[in-house]
């Protein structure tokens, strides 16, 4: 196979790069996303692509460690969050990962709200569209479709990555292992060169992971933009759609009738509780005949 190197993305003539990341959104963006149906065609056509939704247009694909307040909080914020996990975890729970199973660790820091360099997908649109139009509804959302195929081949000429593949082991040990050591453990597993983020497959280990069709990229440190997944992926292998404030509350009722909410995507008594709370003060709905398709007999 030959690799892909990155290509950094850079300005056009006559094109604004965004004052967030100094990206050309112009390439990406493909829209408006105001309807159900609108997002159900971009799953049905983008079936190779994982999704993500922010409530507000950020403009920015960066795992919770990466960003403000956290990356610039100390330094080495990863290793210092990742070792005071481990080290108190076992006073609340007796199941945990081995002490090397880096990449578990890290799934269930990311599961306990940790910033880590985890970023979460998935290969459901409408659970993205959830995301992007559930919390800030009086400013535009955004909804990311990516082909995690392709970031693979263009971060570390691989194609699916899974927990025990080199390339995520050698990214997920960075958190924990100090620089000697994470020089050995690679030299070991005969990691490749790896340039950017990688797409992960995870295995489901806890309900809100199954009910959200979860899937990750796991991130390098550093904030080379050019290691971004905004610069490594270009054309089609990456769009962003705006969902306008204006759509949001209307999406957010309609998501919450296809069985949708809190409750669903996150499995607990506390999401139950929430979505209990929405449904008091929704209106009650007219009962209507049911919608007939085909010819008529």
């Amino acid at each position: 196979m030959i690799a892909v190197k990155p290509v950094p993305r850079g300005k056009r003539p006559g094109v604004e790069l965004c004052n967030l990341c100094g990206m050309d959104h112009d390439g990406t963006d493909a829209g408006e996303i105001t309807s159900i149906e609108d997002a159900i065609k971009v799953g049905e056509d983008l079936r190779h692509c994982w999704f993500r939704g922010h409530d507000q247009a950020i403009g920015l694909l960066r795992p919770g460690a990466h960003r403000e307040p956290f990356c610039s909080t100390r330094p080495q914020i990863e290793w210092w969050a990742g070792q005071r996990f481990r080290l108190r975890a076992a006073s609340y729970a007796a199941d945990l990962p081995k002490w090397d199973d880096y990449v578990s660790w890290l799934l269930l820091m990311q599961h306990h709200c940790v910033p880590t360099r985890l970023l979460d997908w998935t290969e459901n649109v409408l659970v993205a569209l959830y995301f992007a139009v559930c919390a800030v509804q009086d400013q535009d959302g955004e909804l990311w479709c990516m082909h995690h195929t392709e970031l693979n081949w263009r971060s570390a000429d691989w194609r699916n990555c899974f927990p025990d593949s080199a390339p995520i082991r050698s990214l997920a040990a960075a958190v924990f292992l100090g620089p000697e050591q994470l020089a050995e453990f690679r030299r070991e597993l005969k990691a490749p060169e790896i340039n950017g983020p990688l797409a992960l497959i995870p295995p489901y280990q806890f309900p809100r992971m199954a009910a959200q069709f979860s899937r990750f990229t796991i991130h390098p440190s550093g904030t080379e933009r050019e290691a971004q997944i905004e610069f490594l992926l270009r054309g089609d292998s990456l769009v962003r759609y705006i969902v306008p404030a204006s759509a949001k509350r209307n999406l957010a009722a309609r998501l919450g009738r296809l069985g949708l909410s809190h409750e669903t995507l996150y499995r607990s008594l506390d999401s139950l509780g929430r979505t209990i709370r929405d449904e008091i003060v929704e209106r009650d709905f007219d009962i209507k005949e049911p919608p007939r398709f085909g010819k008529e007999r």
